[in-house]
């Protein structure tokens, strides 16, 4: 019982590392730019964060590096680049880099953005993720993967309740109403959602 109480402990504080400075201060720099058309600010915003992921080597620098790649800039004239952004964003995972963890595993879920589907591997992704880094979010989507069935042989109840209960307890949006409405109620029809980043940012 101490074992786990302190296990949760653990994961709570994991959960609540941030983004650097560095990254937060070139994003600022790379939106008030855009927000009032100044290249110039943007450049400078734009040449931070790559400092910061290519020369600092900082991991949140080089995730927002891969966002912005993937989303191109209209006012720079960059178009999108997913290739690129994939490749950066798979760097991150084998680092186990959380929000890279995260995003990866919707693509999968989804067969999204450049990635094939791939359900049993975005399962392990988001497990990785709640077990390493104490991500909730990540612990509620591992939830709906074993629970909806769509992996084979994944859906083992006392596995979904310690996700479950886990993702409650950090008062994910959703989790609770999903216990009530999806577990506890004894359902069996999977949800069978087109999209499931959509599903969960409707919860």
């Amino acid at each position: 019982m101490m074992k786990n109480i302190f296990l949760i402990a653990l994961l709570l504080v994991a959960s609540l590392v941030s983004a650097s400075p560095l990254s937060d201060g070139a994003l600022r720099l790379i939106q008030t730019g855009n927000e009032i058309g100044s290249r110039d600010i943007v450049m400078r915003g734009q040449s931070l964060l790559l400092k910061g992921a290519f020369d600092l080597y900082d991991l949140d620098a080089l995730y927002e590096s891969s966002k912005q790649v993937r989303q191109g800039n209209p006012l720079m004239k960059y178009p999108p680049h997913e290739r690129g952004a994939n490749e950066i964003l798979i760097k991150l995972v084998r680092q186990s880099y959380d929000p890279a963890l995260y995003e990866y595993g919707l693509y999968l879920l989804d067969g999204d953005n450049g990635f094939v589907k791939n359900e049993f591997l975005a399962l392990n992704l988001f497990e990785e993720s709640f077990e390493v880094h104490g991500n909730a979010q990540s612990a509620f989507v591992a939830t709906v993967i074993r629970n909806e069935s769509l992996v084979p042989g994944t859906k083992r109840p006392q596995r979904i309740g310690e996700l479950l209960a886990f993702a409650i307890l950090n008062n994910v949006k959703g989790a609770k109403a999903y216990q009530t409405q999806r577990v506890n109620s004894g359902h069996w029809k999977t949800l069978r959602s087109s999209n499931w980043k959509k599903w969960l940012e409707r919860q």
